[in-house]
């Protein structure tokens, strides 16, 4: 009675360990991203695409409201030991997470067997993989990457004697003066040169095309606040507030869409967004040069989180590997207007008949041979923000003058580098 006893209760034991067991499903490996809309609908599709013909793979895309949500997520998840397997990541974001040993180091997965040939990674576009590494090690992979173009309505340049879009700042300035109108003459404008929102990324692009830089070289301190910088704040503000209109949020691209801006700066996205919006002839253009040309790209990367299991880690950097090829790469930039990250993507089908199908997309991409990137320092990333509402919104409020305001966002970005 006594061995019956002792081997129902084993018994029961063992089927509460299993059942214990089977309720613990595996949560596959979960990618946190920011990408809405019809970006965040083009990644799914990509994704179920990646699992459909990987067996076994099981890539989970976690949309996130925004990068704002999406940093505070994350930092929450690796401070209470759940981060995800992948996400999307700014490189001042990566730096804090190799501080503290969050993310996956990527050369023993370059040099494995499913790595990257050499050729493979020179591939990829100018600095795109200096940029993802830190002393000699790879630490993410560029993802979202865009750059800044100039989109332009050909039929109010026609109007206005224009043929052409300007290629130095002289000739902005020039043809916003030319495209600002009182069409039904009451006296107010009724058409502008150009419009733009409360942006650091145009001060940033001016700033490398004047030939200044956002931080010293060490990282450690505010360098935008030099002359050059003063002077391409100085540039933006004339531009904005004589010849266009400083909106909020997306209404400056709603006014180009209705024909009521000659042009516009935006994302290389924007595109995706305003698809059908027009009923004008629209090309597009690099960003015209200053004493130089210049970009700055934009756009996350992706990291491989330390303490996943090695299984979810290992499918997460076919994911990568996949992902960044030239045929899916091209893929993503054709459907999204992000960049494809590969060189060789360029010449493939569906992006030369983009490139047929937008006037002038090419070139704009070409601006990848003078790129700049984002300051990698941890804490940059708030103190972008700090740039963007102590420095650039005071002085097209006309809050400050350009030095005044760019002296004070740079005090506060170098209290807050000097913190970290």
């Amino acid at each position: 009675m006594k061995k019956m006893l002792a081997c129902a209760v084993l018994a029961m034991v063992v089927c509460a360990l299993l059942l214990s067991a089977c309720g613990k499903k595996d949560p596959g490996v979960q990618f946190w991203h920011a990408m809405g809309g019809p970006l965040g609908d083009t990644l799914d599709v990509l994704v179920a695409e990646f699992n459909r013909t990987h067996p076994g793979s099981d890539i989970r895309s976690i949309g996130n409201a925004n990068y704002e949500a999406l940093s505070q997520k994350i930092m929450g998840a690796v401070a209470a030991g759940q981060p995800p397997v992948l996400a999307q990541v700014y490189e001042a974001w990566t730096a804090e997470l190799i501080e503290n040993g969050s993310v996956e180091p990527l050369t023993e997965y370059l040099r494995g067997p499913s790595g990257l040939t050499a050729e493979e990674l020179a591939d990829f576009l100018p600095g795109m993989i200096e940029n993802n590494t830190w002393d000699g090690v790879l630490y993410s992979v560029p993802f979202n990457k865009s750059v800044r173009a100039l989109y332009w309505n050909k039929d109010l340049f026609a109007a206005a004697g224009l043929d052409r879009a300007p290629a130095t700042w002289d000739e902005y300035m020039e043809y916003a003066g030319r495209l600002t109108m009182d069409l039904d003459g009451d006296g107010g404008v009724d058409q502008w040169g150009t419009a733009g929102r409360i942006d650091a990324w145009m001060f940033q692009n001016l700033l490398l095309q004047n030939g200044g830089s956002i931080l010293t070289p060490d990282g450690t301190a505010a360098a935008f606040d030099r002359p050059e910088g003063v002077a391409a704040l100085e540039f933006m503000v004339k531009l904005l507030t004589e010849y266009g209109k400083v909106t909020s949020g997306y209404e400056y691209q709603n006014d180009f869409q209705a024909g009521k801006v000659g042009m516009i700066e935006g994302s290389t996205v924007s595109l995706s967004f305003m698809h059908g919006k027009y009923a004008f002839q629209m090309a597009t253009a690099p960003l015209p040069a200053g004493t130089q040309r210049g970009c700055l790209v934009a756009g996350t990367n992706v990291a491989i989180f330390a303490d996943a299991p090695r299984k979810h880690k290992d499918a997460a950097w076919q994911f990568v590997k996949w992902f960044t090829s030239p045929e899916i790469t091209a893929r993503w930039a054709a459907a999204t207007g992000y960049a494809p990250v590969r060189m060789s993507a360029m010449d493939l089908p569906v992006m030369t008949r983009r490139f047929e199908e937008v006037e002038g997309w090419r070139e704009v991409f070409d601006q990848f041979e003078f790129a700049g990137y984002e300051p990698r320092a941890t804490g940059w990333y708030a103190g972008r923000k700090t740039l963007e509402e102590t420095g650039v919104e005071s002085a097209l409020r006309k809050h400050k003058t350009p030095g005044e305001a760019l002296a004070a966002a740079a005090a506060a970005v170098n209290a807050a580098l000097a913190a970290r």
